[in-house]
């Protein structure tokens, strides 16, 4: 079994927020999530509680539809760059917008929603189980009555997750969001199949230096990895039960090829 190249919780789970613009960046072409929470709330109404809002994608979309939204985060890069998008909306819209700091795993509101959703991932910072009871339990005393509950998570991909760490992977050439500089992406990762979490690496190499001269910034981030039938097994044991489950944001079904699990799921006592 690998030992850990770092530890999760401390580094896996906080050095890929620290720069929210280039994370904004990166992903800025990443909308059918953002749709399908849009399309969710339309169904099932608000006020939402949104954890691990992050930079705010989801939770400025949802504002400016019309819901009120109470965003968690604990990474307060992230919160900033959400409340630099909340500043850019309508009168009303920023009216429908409050930004919390806390963990999802620990957090009382003292009020409950209708609607709850763990976009993009963010439940993959679950790296334990008392972690998944400690945050479905937060879920089960923020939801009201008849309240669904929606996340996404990704399908695990052995054959990626098994790839050879002393290489590197993805490499993507972009011009960097702040400084202009021209920058190589490239990501390698250690599974540890034990403990079901991927141990990632994000390498950026700045490309307007001499090779003797440029200097690779590396960022780290841990997920862990659910299984299908077990993120089931997960949610009936604390009190859930999954209404339905695609293995995409436009309703595709879910199979070996899904990228992502997105599940919709209810009380189930």
């Amino acid at each position: 079994m690998p030992r850990d190249p770092f530890d999760p919780e401390t580094v896996g789970a906080v050095e890929h927020y620290l720069e929210p613009e280039l994370y904004d960046h990166e992903y800025r072409r990443r909308r059918a999530d953002v749709n399908f929470y849009r399309e969710v709330a339309r169904a099932h109404g608000g006020p939402v509680l949104e954890l691990g809002c992050g930079s705010g994608r989801v939770l400025t979309a949802l504002c400016r539809d019309g819901h009120e939204v109470v965003g968690l985060d604990r990474a307060a890069p992230m919160l900033q760059r959400a409340a630099a998008r909340v500043a850019r909306l309508s009168r009303a819209a920023r009216a429908r917008a409050t930004l919390l700091c806390a963990d999802f795993r620990a957090f009382a509101l003292r009020r409950r929603f209708p609607l709850i959703i763990c976009p993009f991932n963010a439940f993959q910072h679950l790296y334990e189980r008392h972690d998944v009871e400690a945050g479905l339990r937060g879920v089960d005393r923020h939801l009201a009555p008849d309240g669904h509950f929606v996340f996404d998570v990704l399908m695990p991909d052995l054959r990626w997750l098994t790839k050879d760490p002393t290489r590197h992977w993805a490499r993507t050439r972009f011009k960097h969001p702040r400084t202009g500089r021209p920058v190589l992406y490239s990501t390698n990762q250690t599974y540890d199949p034990v403990r079901q979490i991927a141990f990632m690496r994000i390498f950026y190499e700045p490309l307007d230096l001499p090779p003797e001269q440029r200097r690779t910034r590396v960022v780290r981030l841990a997920h862990r990895q659910f299984f299908p039938t077990e993120i089931e097994d997960l949610l009936h044991y604390n009190g859930f039960s999954v209404e339905a489950r695609f293995g995409g944001f436009h309703g595709e079904p879910l199979g070996p090829e899904a990228d992502a699990q997105v599940l919709i799921c209810v009380r189930s006592r």
